[in-house]
């Protein structure tokens, strides 16, 4: 304010009242903001040590406002933190770090300290990530014609694998790449190109060939399968047209490759066959044809009983115009040769003959067969013989042998039942006689077949014929070298 007075009696330095008007000024304190950054703590005015940042802190400083007033002082503190990193360095065969140190391999563990380097004024702790790489070789595989020039300036005119070359920094890995040059010098081929034609030629050249040739020769710019120029000479064979004749034999008739069917012999008709010659040309040729024709005959036979013919059929009866059988076989002209079986059967004859003789009529012979004393007993034969046209004349012989009546009175011979299905037995009854450990039953076809023998046990054996046909059979009791007894037996 400006406006207040006081008066002081006698206050003047005259003697006089003094009048005083107060001009007054009233301050203020005032308050400001101390921003400090710090690293780690900061230790402030007020004595405290801070380790962290903040912004609440206060301090009173009396008088210490340019007004004259206190002063209020709240601190703004940072507080940064020193600083780690990792350095990333890639060379070639060695690097030297800031700490002095060449290394000569890749490593992740030299560190080093910049005091105040970090960006918020702390240190800054370094460590040194180092990838040592090593300059690297390849090979540099080339295939040319003739000459090749490489980057080395040289031009080679062989095959050569020792060339090399340093290109700085070349490898991928930024260290320096050297090349060795595997160099592979091809020659341009030759070749030859065998051609067979007819008549005439037209070549890649554009020439028309008339004649066998081999001296024409025609490049292609890289077309040899090693890249390089193929030089082709042509080897020609010009090949003419041949004529033949075809021989040809057939029965009756004959189609043609021409497709014409003939039906007599003729060595005139042509035709033209489009490369049909061995040497690849059109053949042209004549048929010589011969007409050959079937024949007729008949096959006159005479046989016993049957005949097994040509045909694989075995035949019982004579044959005649109306059931004559044929069959088709190849004549000497190689046509159909029809044959027509004329049969003319005979039949053969079976006998049966009824003979007694005696031991005083031994040896005695009938037909072929010659019945000796001490070995010929009563019994059936069978004796084959020949009739007059040829065929078997078969003779069953009914042998009775006297001088042994005395010993067959002596045993009977019962067989039943008979006729009969399967089995039959044979009863015997023995009177005077004796049978011996070696009597026994035979068993023979109708023909004197021996079939099986059973040994004689008791009075009654039993006979199987089960396993025989329907037939009539001989059953007949053998003790030792003597026959006793035969039964014929019929099977149904």
């Amino acid at each position: 304010t400006t406006t207040p007075t006081y008066t002081i009696e006698g206050g003047a330095a005259n003697g006089c009242d003094s009048v005083v008007t107060l001009h007054l000024t009233i301050n203020q304190p005032t308050t400001g903001i101390d921003e400090q950054v710090a690293c780690e703590s900061y230790t402030w005015i007020d004595g405290v040590t801070y380790t962290a940042s903040t912004t609440t802190p206060t301090y009173t400083i009396e008088g210490g406002a340019a007004n004259g007033c206190d002063s209020i002082v709240t601190l703004h503190l940072t507080i940064n933190q020193p600083v780690t990193e990792l350095v990333e360095v890639t060379a070639c065969e060695s690097y030297t770090w800031i700490d002095g140190v060449t290394y000569t391999a890749s490593t992740n563990t030299p560190t080093f300290t910049i005091v105040g380097g970090a960006a918020n004024g702390c240190d800054s702790t370094v460590t040194l990530h180092l990838t040592i790489n090593q300059p690297t070789t390849s090979i540099e595989e080339q295939v040319a014609c003739e000459t090749f020039t490489w980057i080395d300036g040289v031009t080679y005119t062989a095959s050569t694998t020792t060339p090399t070359f340093t290109i700085e920094g070349g490898a991928a890995n930024g260290c320096d790449s050297t090349v060795t040059l595997h160099l592979t010098i091809n020659q341009p081929v030759t070749e030859l190109v065998e051609v067979t034609a007819c008549e005439s030629y037209t070549w890649i050249d554009g020439v028309t060939y008339t004649a066998s040739t081999s001296t024409p020769t025609y490049t292609y710019a890289g077309g040899a399968a090693n890249g390089c120029d193929s030089i082709v000479t042509l080897h020609l064979t010009i090949n003419q047209p041949t004529t033949g004749i075809d021989e040809q034999v057939a029965c009756e008739s004959y189609t043609w490759i021409d497709g014409v069917t003939y039906t007599a012999s003729t060595n005139t008709p042509t035709y033209t066959i489009e490369g049909g010659a061995a040497n690849g040309c059109d053949s042209t040729v004549t048929l010589h044809l011969t007409i050959n024709q079937s024949t007729m005959g008949v096959d006159y036979q005479e046989a016993c009983d049957s005949l097994l013919w040509i045909d694989g059929v075995t035949y019982y009866e004579n044959t005649s115009d109306s059931n004559a059988p044929t069959i088709i076989m190849t004549n000497a002209a190689g046509c159909d040769s029809v044959v027509t079986l004329n049969l003319s059967l005979n039949h053969s004859v079976t006998v049966d003959y009824y003979l007694t003789i005696s031991d005083d009529d031994l040896p005695f012979t009938y037909g072929d067969t010659t019945f000796l004393p001490g070995t010929v007993q009563s019994g059936d034969y069978t004796i084959v013989l020949e009739t007059a046209d040829g065929c078997d004349s078969v003779v069953t012989l009914h042998l009775t042998v006297t001088g042994i009546n005395d010993y067959l009175m002596n045993v009977e011979m019962n067989v039943y039942p008979n006729p009969t299905n399967d089995k039959v037995n044979v009863q015997l009854s023995v009177n005077n006689a004796v049978l011996t450990s070696k009597a026994e039953i035979q068993l023979y076809d109708m023909y004197g077949k021996w079939l099986k023998t059973w040994k004689v046990t008791g009075e009654t054996t039993e006979i199987d014929l089960s396993p025989y046909a329907a037939s009539v059979y001989f059953i007949k009791l053998v003790d030792g070298q003597r026959m006793i007894g035969v039964r014929k037996v019929v099977k149904e």
